[in-house]
């Protein structure tokens, strides 16, 4: 059954990694070089501790006008890392990815990156999950979000993004797919 299917079998790996002393001009860098949306901060040990995408360096970066080469990625990481074992289903990922309204997933064991997965491996393998994955967004906001006119906090069933979905010729859209017409 699709659903027993593991993170390991789906995550991509290796992963693109960046060290919390480095800049967040180097950050950018790999992103734009390797063409990837985000990188996953580690220690010296090369422990992983955190996770920076592209909306991270736009957000507290460019948006408040400051030196991306005098930026450290340890001042700018979030404090938790939100991770999955590699013997986890992709059913338990897409859940925690639901529920954390979050896209990626670092796949840890024993403090040891193995690869990361993401909602567009899960969707690729399993459009089914994508469906749970877009109920569980949407108890999840009936639970934690005030309705805002027309509004739900999910998954958009035109990309896979997760955000501020409206719901649209019987779909929840996020606002790009709606201007898109997807």
């Amino acid at each position: 059954m699709e659903f027993d299917i593991s993170v390991s079998e789906v995550m991509s790996s290796p992963v693109e990694t960046v060290k919390l002393n480095a800049t967040a001009y180097d950050a950018a860098n790999i992103l734009k070089n390797k063409e990837i949306g985000c990188l996953v901060v580690v220690d010296d040990t090369m422990e992983p501790v955190g996770l920076i995408t592209e909306k991270d360096l736009v957000n507290k970066v460019v948006a408040r006008n400051l030196k991306s080469k005098e930026v450290l990625i340890k001042d700018i990481v979030s404090p938790k890392l939100i991770s999955i074992s590699p013997k986890a289903t992709i059913i338990e990922a897409a859940k925690l990815m639901a529920r954390k309204n979050i896209k990626r997933l670092p796949v840890i064991e024993k403090g040891k990156l193995l690869g990361i997965i993401t909602v567009s491996d899960i969707v690729s393998v399993s459009p089914k999950i994508f469906e749970i994955m877009v109920e569980v967004s949407k108890i999840r906001d009936e639970e934690e979000y005030p309705k805002e006119q027309g509004y739900i906090y999910g998954v958009c069933e035109g990309c896979g993004n997760q955000g501020r979905l409206k719901y649209v010729n019987g779909r929840y859209l996020c606002e790009s797919c709606i201007d898109n017409d997807i």
